[in-house]
């Protein structure tokens, strides 16, 4: 065997016991393996997918969220708009149920005015039909020989409360009225109380009427002697107010019921309506 042969059957010996010593080559991991090459494109494919998957499960469910949102917006406004609407209604049910009341009330109020109206003209009524009964039992009693004259009311005469009251029917100025009562025993009617107001004022009515109160000769006196400041008054409102603008001369100096039944003073020229008054007892010359 030639010397070179030797030499590299050596070499060779020399490297197989360098490999027996080293061990067999070092294996690639797996990590490597799987990300090179082809492997690694598979990934990348696999994981965008699968982020492109959980991106439309997240719009989707973003989607419905949306609309289950809008959907409870929707609801939430109807009921607030259902709410507003009872609201509202029971708001105008209950002033119409506050105005139903408040007109009963003012009915009920007026219907009991007008009963209250209405029983005092009964009692007045009342008062005048016995009145009356008693002056026609008086008269009978005249005529018959059995009664006095004193104690009764002359004909066509209204009894009230021990006077006897007679009302016109037309019309005369306050000197030539108060001179028909004269010659009648009696005087225009002097008004002492709210009764006797009452009474004369529903048998003249709403009409002016002469009473007698004057201030022809200085200041307010009743024509049969009456205390003026003491006694019973029914002026209207600014009444008396001695008005010269009426454009017949003077002032005003005789007082006469008005339509509502207050007291006016007035020119003692015009030709008003008048009420005479006597005593029951006293003599009526008829």
């Amino acid at each position: 065997m030639t010397k070179e042969y030797q030499d590299l059957q050596h070499l060779d010996n020399e490297e197989n016991d360098q490999q027996h010593r080293k061990g067999p080559p070092p294996q690639q991991s797996l990590f490597r393996r799987l990300c090179s090459g082809p492997c690694l494109l598979l990934i990348s494919m696999g994981l965008s997918l699968l982020l492109l998957v959980v991106v439309c499960v997240i719009g989707s469910q973003n989607s419905k969220l949306q609309e289950e949102l809008q959907a409870l917006r929707e609801t939430f406004s109807n009921l607030t708009a259902s709410t507003d609407a009872k609201v509202k209604t029971l708001s105008m049910q209950g002033g119409n149920v506050g105005r139903k009341m408040k007109s009963l009330e003012s009915q009920l109020e007026k219907q009991q005015q007008d009963l209250s109206e209405d029983h005092s003209s009964l009692l007045l009524h009342v008062k005048q039909f016995v009145s009356d009964l008693r002056s026609l039992s008086c008269q009978m009693a005249v005529l018959q020989g059995n009664g006095s004259e004193r104690t009764c009311c002359p004909v066509n005469w209204v009894d009230y409360e021990g006077s006897c009251y007679w009302f016109s029917r037309s019309g005369k100025p306050w000197p030539e009225a108060e001179k028909y009562c004269q010659l009648e025993n009696a005087h225009l009617v002097v008004v002492g109380s709210w009764e006797e107001q009452k009474f004369i004022q529903h048998h003249v009515g709403p009409v002016n009427s002469w009473i007698g109160l004057t201030d022809q000769s200085g200041p307010w006196k009743w024509v049969d002697g009456t205390d003026y400041e003491s006694g019973f008054k029914n002026w209207r409102p600014e009444q008396p107010d001695d008005w010269y603008g009426h454009g017949l001369g003077g002032g005003e100096d005789c007082a006469h019921f008005t339509e509502d039944g207050g007291w006016n003073d007035d020119v003692c020229q015009r030709p008003y309506r008048w009420v005479c008054e006597t005593q029951r007892d006293r003599d009526s010359g008829s």
